[in-house]
């Protein structure tokens, strides 16, 4: 990260599966942020988005122009390397392109890839490499300038959001950071001022729109309609709902006791932030309080100045918050 308060305006698009979401980050203020549905949750392309990016520039009409866009962990494959202390740029830059060659499950050629240093032994150089297929980006890229905007960079959700937790836990007591997303529930750990643990598995809020679907007979898009707007069908609807909690807070516990088993001799976390669509749900900090036996809280509004979006921000746009952070221009 190159800094926590970007002067210029930028624009952070996390396009998820289920939604666009946006926030608008200028002189050290949140100055507009949105979420917008796709028009169909299941679809996966990234063309689909384009509609939801051009909803939500219609309803905030940012003054930002640049966006750093993220790319999903479903769009990605993490490979880490290691290499000797030392080598000329040249030299690491051929042995990354041979270590995508054999991480890559596609031909080179049909891949965009990146890689970042990480932790440092005596006589090596860790890094992590990120690979992508070409016309994934492409297709991101695409949705992006035919809504009017110019792409500062492309960057992996799930890593922006680590850095930005990181930078703003410090070196504090361990902290354990979940996502509830759409289809996948993701773990990070941060100690000592870095992401010491990840674990992600298949299950998300896509379970519950698909129980709440079943039961009432809903459409896809009114089922994510109502997530959107944190109004659920009344009655049976909350038993569902708590059930879908006490399941997602279960999933929650075995992600947290692979760190336990991991990391035996490190202290565990102390508490635990909440981000993503899950965090809009009434009851999921209870549920999962229960289940893990550590305090629970939502991310709230990002500690920055006064801006006109700060009032509209939620725990699903951290995602996008991050990304805006992330600016690498």
């Amino acid at each position: 990260m190159q800094g926590l308060r970007p002067t210029r305006a930028v624009l952070g698009l996390d396009i998820g599966a289920g939604a666009v979401k946006m926030v608008e980050l200028g002189r050290g203020a949140i100055r507009s942020c949105a979420l917008s549905l796709r028009s169909h949750a299941e679809d996966s392309s990234h063309d689909s988005g384009a509609d939801a990016i051009k909803d939500v520039l219609r309803r905030t009409a940012p003054r930002a122009r640049r966006a750093v866009i993220g790319l999903d962990d479903a769009d990605v494959i993490v490979h880490r390397f290691s290499l000797p202390k030392d080598l000329p740029l040249a030299e690491t830059e051929e042995q990354a392109r041979l270590q995508a060659v054999q991480a890559a499950p596609f031909p080179l050629g049909e891949a965009a890839f990146d890689y970042v240093a990480e932790t440092a032994g005596r006589q090596s150089q860790g890094f992590r490499m990120t690979i992508a297929r070409s016309a994934t980006v492409d297709a991101l890229c695409r949705a992006v300038g035919n809504a009017g905007l110019s792409v500062a960079a492309v960057d992996v959700t799930t890593f922006a959001v680590q850095g930005a937790i990181a930078a703003m836990a410090g070196r504090d007591a361990p902290l354990a950071v979940l996502d509830g997303g759409h289809r996948q529930l993701r773990l990070t750990v941060h100690a000592g001022g870095e992401s010491v643990f990840q674990h992600s598995q298949p299950f998300g809020c896509a379970q519950l729109a698909g129980r709440l679907s079943s039961a009432y007979g809903l459409s896809h898009s009114d089922t994510h309609k109502a997530f959107a707007e944190c109004a659920l069908p009344g009655g049976g609807a909350a038993r569902i709902r708590e059930s879908f909690l006490k399941d997602f807070a279960r999933h929650a516990a075995r992600a947290m006791q692979l760190h336990l088993t991991a990391r035996p001799n490190t202290a565990p976390p102390e508490r635990v932030l909440l981000w993503g669509g899950a965090a809009l749900l009434h009851g999921a900090c209870t549920a999962l309080r229960e289940e893990l036996r550590l305090p629970v809280e939502t991310i709230g509004s990002p500690a920055l100045g006064p801006g006109d979006g700060a009032s509209e921000f939620s725990p699903a746009l951290f995602g996008a918050y991050a990304l805006a952070l992330n600016d690498h221009a």
